[in-house]
């Protein structure tokens, strides 16, 4: 049912954000504050894009359908609304706006960045920084402007997003002084004058508390794909996206190898995981439940096109009991801080966790490195685990082989 201006005045913010529809992927985004936000959504290259029209009143109905058209004329046309306006806005900024150099920069570095990453770059500038100094050319931002765009952010006690921010401004900076358009950079050294940020603990119990974790696992009513994901994590200690987006393609049985391709890596690199015994048979167990899907950790609702909820191994720990205790990247923790204490190689427990050296006088990534010794040490992780299920935690005083 299509929308009308009394509708639209009548209605009311309500405990959580909600849409009233248009038709034609234009809907009313009426947010806890009251403020009424036109979006339109729609899909380009098989991906789902919401794109701005406008904040009523300011933008009325007719004027946000009359936008809603030209966009999807554009799409028939074979192009992307909001890259189209992207373009339009640089246009009309120049070549020397903050944006423009801004947007060149995440474009170099994009490839070497996750699809993920990129994104969440673009949306920390475009919601911190650009509406700031996005249209000002580059050589006139000064110091002093700079650290008034970064105190707003510090003053709402966001200290994880102003360092990153602060960070990705530097870099910003930088290229744009390689390339002759800046003398000076204006963000060196405002990590002096600026809170830092203190890094997040995750939750993690300590290996006394393996057997509570392991039984509770085993025994607890799950999905089988979350059981499934929580052995997985503890056993090779990988990251929630990388499990939960794993498809059965990356798995080889037969050699124990697990390929994760570069463009799901944090660091865009591909990385292979070796597979213990137990993890073999924990996936053999699940693949009469989802093998006829692309995911290993399909959705119960949807398992043809994705896999489970990124919180889902996370809520499972919680009603189990772990809530505050223990978190999924708890698991790499408990493993990296075992491993190390029992006297392992932490390159091969660095390599395992996907940490890698940034340094590229070392040489070039090598993504087989160590790997023979590391499809030791998963061995020995995963027993070391079995064992610790059978109450059988005990500290190994002498170094790993």
């Amino acid at each position: 049912m299509k929308l009308n201006i009394s509708t639209i005045r009548s209605a009311k913010p309500k405990a959580k954000p909600y849409k009233l529809s248009d038709g034609k992927g234009l809907f009313l985004l009426v947010n806890k504050n009251g403020s009424k936000w036109w979006r339109f959504s729609y899909r380009f290259n098989n991906k789902q894009k919401t794109l701005s029209m406008g904040v009523f009143p300011d933008t009325g109905l007719a004027e946000a359908r009359r936008k809603v058209d030209q966009a999807r004329q554009l799409i028939a046309d074979g192009k992307d609304p909001a890259e189209k306006r992207k373009e339009a806005k640089a246009k009309k900024m120049g070549a020397d706006a903050f944006e423009t150099i801004a947007r060149k920069w995440i474009n170099t570095q994009s490839n070497e960045w996750s699809e993920s990453h990129t994104k969440s770059v673009i949306v920390s500038l475009e919601q911190n920084i650009f509406p700031q100094i996005g249209h000002e050319p580059i050589k006139d931002i000064t110091p002093l402007r700079l650290i008034t765009v970064l105190r707003q952010i510090e003053s709402r006690g966001s200290l994880e997003m102003l360092k990153k921010v602060r960070q990705r401004c530097n870099a910003i900076f930088v290229y744009a002084k390689i390339h002759g358009l800046i003398e000076s950079n204006p963000a060196e050294g405002l990590s002096q004058v600026l809170q830092s940020h203190k890094p997040k603990n995750y939750n993690s119990i300590n290996i006394k508390e393996l057997p509570e974790l392991i039984t509770a696992i085993n025994s607890y009513p799950l999905e089988p794909t979350t059981k499934a994901g929580l052995q997985v994590a503890l056993y090779t200690f990988q990251r929630t996206n990388e499990i939960r987006g794993a498809q059965w393609h990356e798995f080889d049985l037969d050699t124990g190898l697990w390929t994760i391709p570069a463009e799901r890596m944090k660091m865009k690199r591909e990385h292979i995981v070796p597979l213990s015994k137990q993890v073999i048979k924990v996936l053999k167990d699940l693949y009469p439940i989802t093998g006829h899907y692309p995911f290993v950790f399909a959705s119960s609702h949807k398992p043809q096109t994705q896999p489970f909820s990124e919180n889902a191994m996370l809520y499972a720990l919680y009603r189990m009991g772990f809530h505050g205790r223990m978190t999924v990247h708890g698991f790499r923790h408990l493993a990296s801080t075992t491993l190390n204490e029992l006297g392992y190689d932490g390159r091969h427990i660095e390599k395992q966790l996907s940490h890698e050296d940034k340094n590229a006088v070392r040489g070039a990534y090598n993504k087989a490195e160590y790997l023979p010794a590391r499809n030791k040490m998963m061995q020995e992780w995963a027993d070391f685990v079995d064992n610790a299920h059978t109450g059988k935690v005990i500290p190994i005083n002498s170094k790993a082989n």
